[in-house]
């Protein structure tokens, strides 16, 4: 009997060990990390992320897309649950049948097939205007709409239930081709009663709704745990059933602005109280510093899906004179650039020698890049003689001449190429300055009638961008999707994305509106005209290489560097992946000794009679 008694006590002990082990304290919803992840940005609608590679790493982290590009670039099911594609060619239907996952925005509404028809549409907004509408050419009455013969409500993006989507399409497609192209950010779902009517929807923690593993919880950049991004409770979970990590394990992000950056650098890997557990993104002074440098073995440097350009406006008078609309002028601008003296003062980041970024594929569902099939098309050093040359026979005196080059003032890389590009021009004799455009808070009249700060700010240099107010303007061109078409379409009138002006007085035959950059070559429109007819994948590849050909002896736009990403995590960080963007996914991120530190830096408190859970 003894024997028996203790046997029973002896089991009951490992089990209560087990529990013992096993518990967690009913405050305990998950790590807090600290985070370093891009420069501050203050609008989070996805639309407006396609000129500085940082801004998609939060993007990313707030939305979730119907696919996702893996880090080779090839499409794998995200919001999607299931596809299928149809063709009948009799009654000359082509259909794309989709059905989503069942999955919540932060603010408990269903994600429905309506926030994804809203998020194709508003692409063809007269008010968006955005080169991203060139992946969706292949759906039916596309086209019509971008010129204005037809209503964004006829867009074949037909809702057949809350959960299933039909795609139409007005010719046979090559599915793959286009699931690359459903990758893209630009098509993230968009609730409409949240965004329709509100410019500013996408500024402020208080009206922001996110379908992504994250929410925005706050965004106060002066101070110290400002901004913070939340795990998204909804996010693909029944909250009554799934526990709280069972989709997203780390509960916040925690992003200090306020403190310097070198400070916060210094902590890395150590067990101080605030110390930063991971860096998404490197600040320019710390880059060649010889304490950095010792971590250089430890970072991870990957290519980027962008390659910083300048914009040359051919529209804008210089002097009396279209200055930008003179081939020559371009071309000697070009040449006199040292892309590798400009790449090695960014540390990271290689000398361009074209304009697709080295991420891009060749073609869909291949791993061969575009890059490594295309030509080098642009010299890493500067050749200011022949420059001299070109100005010289365009009858072009460069001493007569002023112009600025527009620069986002938060962005601290691209002043510097900014900056840089300046002096080289300046070698030619042109007088260049560096114009930095801040952003601006809104306002609202009070009870008062005062005017007074909202919290909100808007952008100088994206309102400069998208109008065309600029001489030249720098930026990181993104590529909307992993593919060359996508990248390389926009400078085609048919696909530039921009609205048809309706003024009959300055637009009589309602022509189409070429690149901001008002470039329009007959050459290139046909070339591209002909990539996106093609239906044969390996000869449209080889018909956007002679496109990328034309575009780099042209010289609209010219690629100064291609970008590169760099990260570096603590040694108690762990189940980071990243994806085709090279945006850190952090879903599965687990930090070591997660609930001691919390404790210890005031995120959370300990419950005098914990809750013992058995997982």
């Amino acid at each position: 009997m003894m024997k028996r008694v203790l046997a029973l006590v002896l089991c009951l002990a490992s089990v209560l060990l087990c529990f013992v082990g096993c518990k967690k304290d009913g405050n305990d919803k998950g790590a807090f990390i600290r985070m370093y992840l891009n420069e501050p940005i203050y609008d989070f609608d996805p639309i407006n992320a396609f000129n500085n590679q940082d801004n998609l790493q939060i993007i990313s982290l707030l939305f979730e897309g119907l696919f996702v590009a893996n880090d080779k670039g090839k499409p794998e099911k995200a919001l999607v649950d299931t596809y299928k594609y149809a063709e009948d060619k009799d009654e000359g239907t082509y259909t794309l049948t989709l059905t989503l996952n069942s999955t919540k925005w932060s603010d408990g509404v269903q994600v429905t097939t309506s926030d994804v028809q809203y998020a194709f549409r508003r692409l063809f907004d007269p008010n968006t205007s955005h080169h991203a509408a060139a992946l969706l050419h292949d759906v039916k009455n596309a086209e019509s709409i971008l010129e204005g013969n037809d209503s964004i409500d006829h867009l074949g993006v037909i809702i057949i239930d809350q959960s299933t989507l039909e795609i139409q399409f007005e010719r046979p497609i090559e599915i793959d081709s286009f699931l690359v192209n459903l990758c893209s950010p630009a098509l993230f779902p968009i609730r409409a009663d949240i965004a329709e009517g509100n410019s500013n929807w996408a500024k402020k923690a208080a009206t922001m709704v996110c379908n992504g593993p994250f929410m925005l919880r706050s965004m106060n950049y002066e101070e110290e745990n400002g901004f913070i991004l939340e795990r998204n409770s909804y996010y693909y979970r029944n909250r009554s059933k799934d526990d709280l990590d069972k989709y997203v394990t780390p509960f916040r992000i925690v992003v200090d602005y306020s403190t310097d950056f070198a400070e916060q650098f210094a902590t890395l890997g150590t067990n101080d109280l605030g110390a930063l557990r991971y860096i998404g993104r490197v600040p320019l002074a710390l880059r060649s510093d010889a304490n950095f440098a010792d971590l250089i073995d430890d970072l991870k440097v990957t290519d980027s899906a962008s390659t910083h350009v300048l914009y040359l406006n051919q529209n804008v008078e210089i002097n009396g004179k279209k200055l930008f609309a003179d081939v020559n002028v371009r071309k000697a601008l070009s040449l006199a650039m040292d892309r590798e003296a400009i790449a090695n003062a960014l540390v990271f980041a290689e000398a361009a020698d074209g304009l697709v970024p080295l991420t891009v594929t060749n073609r869909a569902g291949k791993s061969t890049t575009f890059r490594k099939k295309a030509e080098s098309y642009l010299a890493s050093t500067a050749n200011v003689a022949e420059a001299k040359k070109l100005l010289q026979a365009a009858g072009i005196n460069a001493a007569s001449y002023s112009f600025t080059i527009s620069v986002d003032a938060h962005d601290e890389d691209h002043i510097k190429i900014a900056e840089l590009t300046a002096a080289a021009w300046s070698a030619l004799d042109f007088k260049v300055t560096v114009k930095e455009l801040e952003n601006y808070e809104l306002t609202e009249k009070n009870d008062a009638g005062k005017d007074v700060g909202t919290g909100m700010y808007a952008s100088t240099y994206r309102e400069a961008l998208e109008t065309g107010n600029f001489e030249v303007i720098s930026l990181d061109y993104v590529a909307t999707a992993p593919s060359a078409f996508g990248v390389l379409a926009p400078f085609a009138k048919a696909f530039s994305g921009n609205a048809i002006n309706m003024d009959t007085t300055v637009n009589p035959n309602y022509d189409l509106t070429p690149h901001i950059t008002g470039y329009d070559s007959e050459a290139y429109n046909a070339k591209i005209e002909a990539a996106y007819q093609e239906q044969n994948e390996k000869k449209r590849a080889e018909l956007l290489h002679e496109a990328e050909s034309i575009l780099m002896d042209e010289m609209p736009v010219i690629p100064v560097v291609y970008n590169k990403d760099v990260s570096l995590k603590g040694k108690k960080l762990s189940g980071i992946d990243t994806n085709f963007y090279c945006n850190s996914v952090l879903t599965e991120a687990k930090l070591s000794g997660y609930w001691k530190i919390a404790l210890a830096e005031g995120f959370a408190e300990e419950e005098e009679d914990p809750i013992i859970v058995v997982e």
